[in-house]
């Protein structure tokens, strides 16, 4: 039986179980889910539990309720790839690369104009707190010896973010928050040696720096560069 984590509720277990299902292709396009008796019985749930995953998936546009059809599964043009749930299940079902290009190229797209919107936009605040996130993961990537693959993800997230949100296009920030998240996921299979990091950082310092100077050009060319080298290390 399935039981809940400390942060996360029933239901959600099964509407990840039955999204990863859907994109494995487990279930087909045009296929109909069991019903709620048999989804009842294979994760040993109520009722209510299956509906409301459902109706989470239903969101997403994976499946569709129809009458006197059941639960049909949706056709991928139909699926929303900016949703950070599905993308997830989409990079976990195995090597796609030719997905992984059209995110990194989605990503550069997003997070080039964000980086070129935050250096025209962002508050003094906002800098700062960039600046400070690029110092910590150079201090980071300074001491091989205590070096955590793990803590450096996280913070490299929050840097970006910042960047994401000093852009002051809160829709902007939105796609790439959902971007970002999917590729969090990706990115635990990464390369995870400190070479590999340190690649990366003269890109930070210049995203950071050019905001900071208010260069929209050098910011929107880093986070390009930046992106580049992330599609080199996954071709």
């Amino acid at each position: 039986m399935l039981s809940p984590g400390k942060h996360r509720r029933l239901y959600e277990y099964v509407e990840e179980e039955l999204g990863v299902k859907i994109i494995q292709g487990i279930y087909l396009p045009g296929d109909a889910l069991p019903n709620e008796d048999g989804l009842c019985r294979e994760f040993e749930v109520s009722r209510g539990v299956i509906r409301e995953a459902v109706k989470v998936l239903t969101t997403k546009g994976l499946v569709r309720p129809r009458p006197k059809i059941g639960t049909q599964v949706q056709p991928r043009s139909q699926w929303n790839l900016f949703d950070a749930d599905v993308l997830q299940w989409m990079l976990r079902t195995g090597p796609q690369p030719e997905f992984l290009k059209k995110i990194t190229e989605v990503r550069s797209i997003i997070e080039s104009e964000a980086a070129g919107m935050a250096a025209r936009k962002a508050t003094r605040a906002e800098v700062e707190t960039i600046l400070e996130l690029y110092s910590r993961l150079k201090s980071m990537l300074d001491n091989d010896a205590t070096f955590s693959y793990e803590a450096y993800l996280e913070l490299d997230m929050q840097f970006h973010l910042a960047i994401l949100e000093a852009s002051h296009n809160e829709i902007l920030a939105s796609l790439g928050h959902a971007m970002r998240l999917a590729v969090h996921t990706a990115r635990q299979a990464d390369t995870r040696d400190l070479a590999g990091q340190q690649d990366s950082l003269p890109l930070h310092k210049a995203m950071a720096r050019a905001i900071a100077d208010g260069d929209s050009d050098a910011a929107y060319q880093a986070a390009s560069d930046m992106l580049t080298l992330v599609w080199q290390s996954i071709a």
